[in-house]
């Protein structure tokens, strides 16, 4: 990190905000992780939405879903960077199903054979003076205002009244990239939870985005405060009876 840019996803920046020491595990130490079976799951379904809108509007239908959640699966079952590193052949049946479960969920929300997806898995970055934001939006379109949505498909609970800003946070940070790196404010953002089948939208706006793009520089400022010290202190929370580094981190273990 000394003297190079600081690269931030929406993911990374949400770790150090969550918890500096696991930004470190994964940012600057870049330890390896298991595959769990939320995130195979999470990955497995968001591959097949977006291969369903590669397909001819008439052939987005959910069979046609299903038909891919099967091939895809039977395709990569067998990879180690794939494959829940938990999932025996017991379990697989009910991960299986609750993937197909979250997948026809999609269908209650929209109709894909009506929507143009201008751009899916779009890779975005803009550079700061001090920060260089990146990630991947799952899907733009355009509407023929010449308008932007964007959309992010979420596998995990919907959140709370209270939450609901803060679960707009990568998409925020994407319309802030959108914004710097296009000239385009997002006419709406659209977060799509397929667990229990809702959709938030969110009108983004110059003044949010502005207070946006000071929260980013001043958590690139922290992180690089945090590196300057060494002073990567963790934030215990319910959270870590599902980390991964808990054997490691100091908060935790009597030998990290």
């Amino acid at each position: 990190m000394d003297g190079t840019l600081l690269k931030l996803s929406p993911s990374s920046a949400r770790d150090f905000k969550s918890c500096p020491q696991l930004f470190k595990y994964r940012a600057v130490d870049r330890l390896p992780e298991p595959v769990s079976s939320a995130q195979a799951k999470g990955s497995l379904v968001h591959s097949v939405l977006q291969r369903i809108f590669l397909e001819p509007p008439e052939t987005r239908t959910q069979e046609r879903a299903e038909e891919l959640l099967t091939r895809l699966w039977n395709e990569v079952d067998d990879d180690a960077e794939v494959r829940p590193t938990e999932l025996d052949p017991v379990d697989e049946a009910k991960w299986f199903a609750e993937s197909m479960r979250l997948l026809r969920n999609y269908f209650r929300l929209e109709d894909p054979r009506g929507l143009s997806a201008s751009k899916l898995e779009w890779w975005v970055e803009y550079e700061l003076p001090d920060i260089h934001l990146r990630g991947i939006i799952d899907r733009l379109e355009e509407r023929d205002d010449g308008s932007w949505i964007l959309t992010d498909y979420k596998t995990g609970r919907v959140p709370s009244t209270q939450r609901e800003l803060a679960a707009f946070f990568g998409l925020r940070f994407y319309a802030l990239v959108c914004w710097r790196a296009f000239g385009i404010i997002p006419a709406q953002i659209r977060l799509v939870y397929l667990s229990d089948p809702s959709v938030l939208t969110l009108d983004p706006h110059e003044r949010m985005l502005v207070a946006f793009e000071k929260q980013m520089q001043a958590l690139g400022r922290a992180i690089r405060r945090a590196h300057d010290t060494e002073d990567w202190r963790p934030s215990p929370s319910p959270l870590c009876m599902h980390c991964s580094f808990q054997p490691h981190c100091p908060a935790w273990s009597e030998n990290p």
